[in-house]
């Protein structure tokens, strides 16, 4: 009598659960992205030859925490880091009508120099770009934008746009009032964030 068939169909089960009961273990696949996407096109605030782009897409995270990636590139900055922060308003022209940094909720002063202790821990607080040879890359992400519909969304009633700023951000760490600039000071470069088609 043959018993190989036997011992196949006993272990095939066998190995069948064994490897169902390590997926289960293992770490979840997190997904690519959830398909929203946003750009923006960057233009200089002033008469610099200033050009650039950015990509943000939403995706999830394990814990069920939206997670935005944002991919910056822009070429006629100065050399040196720069703040980048996504500010309140979907408006470049001027520049300052982009508003404060996006941070919404009750308790949000959003203007940079004012007494604002929340920075920089603003919804739209990112770190500095750095440029090298008058071309910058950055390559972040944050949790505390979305791009979906929420308290967070950067697609709110006004918009939001991606600004960057003449120098770099100290993140304002002083015990008291911020130190006026610590923010990254003046606009050098602004782009409106739309949603990618």
């Amino acid at each position: 009598m043959n018993r190989r068939p036997a011992r196949l169909s006993v272990r095939l089960p066998i190995l069948v659960v064994g490897l169902l009961f390590l997926a289960a273990c293992g770490e979840a696949p997190v997904s690519e992205g959830t398909g929203i996407a946003a750009r923006a096109e960057i233009r200089a605030c002033g008469d610099a030859d200033i050009s650039g782009h950015a990509t943000l897409r939403e995706r999830p995270s394990e814990e069920g925490v939206k997670l935005v990636d944002i991919s910056i590139e822009v070429r006629g900055l100065s050399d040196g880091k720069h703040a980048v922060h996504v500010h309140e308003t979907g408006q470049c022209e001027p520049c300052s009508a982009a508003g404060g940094h996006h941070d919404p909720g009750p308790f949000g002063e959003s203007t940079p120099d004012a007494p604002d202790y929340n920075h920089p821990f603003h919804g739209g607080d990112l770190v500095n770009i750095d440029v090298v040879d008058g071309h910058g890359m950055l390559e972040t992400t944050t949790s505390r934008i979305t791009l979906s519909a929420g308290r967070l969304s950067v697609f709110d009633e006004d918009g939001s746009a991606l600004i960057i700023h003449t120098n770099p951000d100290t993140y304002c760490d002083e015990e008291s009032d911020l130190k006026k600039g610590c923010a990254g000071g003046s606009r050098d470069a602004c782009g409106i964030i739309r949603a990618a088609q």
